[in-house]
């Protein structure tokens, strides 16, 4: 081609892309051959198959070996291959969104068949629709990386013969297995075959292959009867490899799920309107119980409808340790002889390989939503923080069902990795951490009932630190052993003794909570202290670099903003106070501090958050001075008042969002402290978890706070913090009484 002149100041020109664009888009579109087979196989699915075969042929090496695609879909005329596969981004799919069976059609961007391009450098497409020639399609994907060549100068060749292959007769080429799970003598239908792979097979890669398409279809309609009308529930997949120099046969056959997990420890599964009105069922399996959940989200969306929704969704968990695997395993495969090591490691890294929350548009996965690695609800590092009962990702198999439809909210990324970021992404997110902690709050419950029960029945932790039971043997079998029977008696006596100081050591530390709990409590509130901080010295700073020296106001604001940031520090200094203990250190009196001033100093430091929330904060106190630490003081009614916006905020009417500090002074000269607000207030069940460690019924929540507050009132203070009932406010009210140091 001539070259253009440099001279030219103005023109016309069409864009031209080179050849290779095409194979670069399937390489950088389609993240792995997993993912390329996958495409493959959703094609074969908008085709309205009820079957497709997966068979590879060795050597399976790069260079070499061979994958085919075979699908008994309604294929392709010759218009269909000119118009639409030829096509490249073609919207026909976009335009008709519905197959000719009435599926809800996967691709709808037209790059699907690029996959065949990341697999291998040659493909050939055989298809024929019903009763019409059968077509041979070929590309030479090499061809595309030619010096200089252009898309436009790629010619594709095809010709339309008689049906070899789709002819309505027995096919030795898909061999009775496929045959089996009815591709039985399709005489319609599609076959990619893919030769000189681009990439060496292992058994890594077969593993996780077919743990992918296991997952690809849903395995039951139980939690998405929703959408039964537009999912078509007979699509079956089968994997056969023929390579007679590998032990890769293992990998064939039928995809299907294991019965291992079928049946969780707990389970939850519900449905979300497009209104956020819902409801949800948790059922335990030790237990054999279930328990109707009603509007669980409702006041999460007090103010607005959800962007998501209608879609309906099941978790299901399964406890790791060893005595909850045995019984599943029993349970799940009856007959089964008690499980081995293996078993146990077998069921822990499968689950590892399941693990995760899937999302299925229209009955079919949408990917990495669920793949290893991939936790997108953040679940790990939720758990980091409330270890005692927040889940694990790899505790998990879920299954979100959504409708394309019905949720335009949900699109795909263009590299068909992922969803694009949006507000019914997000709300997505926000309803399925709600639901997983209603979840988490029963299996917390029951577990620590049960671990509870456990103990009594065992005799509790001390029962083998005793003799008892080998001096009767003794006594029984050598009655005349007088000095034997004497020196068992002289020793169990000194096993007591050393169990009673073991007791009274533990009963002593097991009031500062231990270290562990200690440095939880740290990271809690030093994390909220930092946050104000932050806050407190950006806006100070902003407000001295934004003034003139002359404006006296000003000035003042920018001094307030300082001095925030040190009464906050003070809390930093108090929880470092609480460590001092363990290096030796002797601890000081508090000083003399004017009660009214702590509680003005708490409300003023969460002003801005009540203020975010529509949360009207009221105080009625009196000026009284005591002998109070003002920093443990303000760490108290922080948590105490943190928590009553938080739930306040649920109350749908603004104008009847109120929290109210208040303080008392007692006959014995004790301070108490009250805290009262709107909201939802505790519900009976949970009346008497609230207090322990770790337990939350925020969907992000530690579990430390009330923890905390306890600490300090009760073991710092030898007070009392009680929740009790107010007939003047409807939600939660909490009294924490200090008394003087002892």
């Amino acid at each position: 081609m001539e070259s253009r002149k440099l001279s030219s100041t103005s023109g016309n020109q069409s864009l031209r892309p080179r050849a290779r664009l095409l194979k670069t888009l399937g390489s950088e579109l389609i993240s792995s051959d997993k993912v390329a087979v996958i495409e493959l196989v959703k094609n074969s699915y908008d085709a309205d198959a009820s079957t497709v075969v997966i068979r590879f042929k060795g050597p399976l090496c790069q260079g070499k070996g061979s994958i085919e695609v075979w699908d008994n879909g309604h294929g392709m005329n010759v218009d269909s291959i000119q118009n639409s596969w030829l096509d490249i981004a073609t919207d026909i799919k976009r335009k008709h969104s519905k197959s000719e069976k009435g599926r809800r059609v996967l691709g709808e961007k037209g790059i699907g068949r690029l996959a065949a391009a990341r697999l291998g450098n040659q493909l050939t497409l055989i298809t024929r629709s019903s009763l019409e020639d059968e077509i041979n399609l070929s590309i030479d994907w090499s061809q595309f990386d030619r010096d200089n060549a252009y898309l436009d100068e790629i010619e594709i060749s095809w010709e339309s013969n008689s049906p070899k292959i789709f002819n309505g007769l027995y096919n030795t080429e898909l061999n009775m297995h496929a045959s089996e799970i009815g591709m039985n003598n399709p005489s319609h239908g599609t076959l990619i075959k893919i030769d000189e792979l681009n990439h060496t097979w292992t058994d890594k890669d077969f593993i996780e292959l077919r743990t992918a398409l296991s997952r690809l279809i849903r395995p039951n309609a139980e939690s998405s009867n929703l959408f039964s009308e537009t999912v078509e529930e007979d699509f079956k997949i089968l994997l056969l490899i023929d390579d007679n120099n590998s032990n890769f046969e293992k990998f064939s056959g039928e995809i299907g799920f294991s019965n291992d997990f079928q049946i969780p420890n707990y389970k939850i599964t519900g449905f979300v309107g497009s209104d956020g009105r819902s409801e949800i069922n948790y059922f335990n399996q030790q237990t054999n119980e279930s328990e109707l959940i009603k509007e669980p989200f409702i006041s999460e969306f007090s103010d607005r409808s959800p962007e998501v929704g209608p879609f309906s969704f099941e978790i299901n968990v399964w406890d790791r340790d060893k005595v909850s695997i045995e019984e599943n395993l029993r349970i799940s495969n009856p007959g089964r002889v008690s499980p081995k090591v293996n078993d146990l490691k077998g069921f822990r890294d499968t689950l590892n390989d399941l693990a995760g929350v899937s999302i299925y548009r229209d009955g079919f996965r949408v990917l990495p939503f669920g793949e290893p690695g991939d936790d997108w609800l953040g679940l790990d590092l939720r758990r980091v923080q409330n270890p005692s009962m927040r889940l694990s990702n790899n505790q998990i198999i879920g299954r979100v069902m959504i409708s394309a439809d019905l949720n335009p909210g949900l699109k795909d990324q263009s590299n068909r990795e992922g969803l694009i970021s949006s507000g019914a992404y997000d709300d997505l997110q926000k309803i399925l951490l709600i639901a997983l902690n209603e979840l988490e709050q029963r299996r917390f419950k029951y577990r620590r009932d049960n671990t509870v029960k456990s103990e009594k029945e065992k005799g509790g932790l001390f029962k083998k630190f005793d003799l008892s039971e080998v001096r009767g043997t003794f006594a029984k079998n050598y009655p005349h052993d007088i000095k034997l029977i004497s020196l068992i008696d002289k020793k169990n006596k000194d096993i007591e003794a050393g169990v009673a100081e073991v007791q009274q050591v533990i009963s002593r530390y097991s009031r500062l909570a231990t270290l562990g709990s200690l440095i939880d409590r740290v990271i809690h509130d030093g994390r909220t202290a930092v946050t104000f901080i932050n806050q407190s010295s950006r806006f100070g700073e902003n407000k001295l670099k934004s003034s003139k020296l002359k404006d006296l106001q000003e000035i003042s604001s920018a001094i307030n903003h300082f001095q925030n940031v040190n009464k906050q520090s003070k809390i930093l200094s108090s929880l470092f106070n609480q460590i001092e203990p363990f290096g030796g250190r002797k601890r000081g009196r508090p000083r003399k501090i004017d009660v009214a001033e702590a509680i003005k100093k708490s409300i003023s430091n969460l002003q801005t958050t009540a203020d975010d929330f529509g949360v009207l904060l009221e105080s009625d106190y009196c000026s009284h001075t005591t002998f109070l630490d003002e920093s443990e003081i303000m760490v108290v009614l922080t948590n105490l008042i943190s928590n009553a916006i938080y739930w306040t905020a649920k109350n749908q009417k603004e104008t009847e969002r109120k929290v109210f500090i208040s303080s008392r002074v007692n006959d014995d000269s004790s301070i108490t402290f009250i805290v009262s607000d709107t909201g939802p207030g505790v519900p009976a069940e949970n009346r008497e978890n609230i207090f322990d460690p770790y337990f939350s019924t925020k969907p992000d929540g530690v579990g430390l706070g009330l923890s905390i507050v306890g600490n300090i009132v009760e073991d710092i203070y030898s007070g009392e913090l009680a929740l009790v009932d107010d007939s003047q406010y409807p939600g939660a009210t909490f009294e924490a009484t200090f008394r003087r140091r002892v």
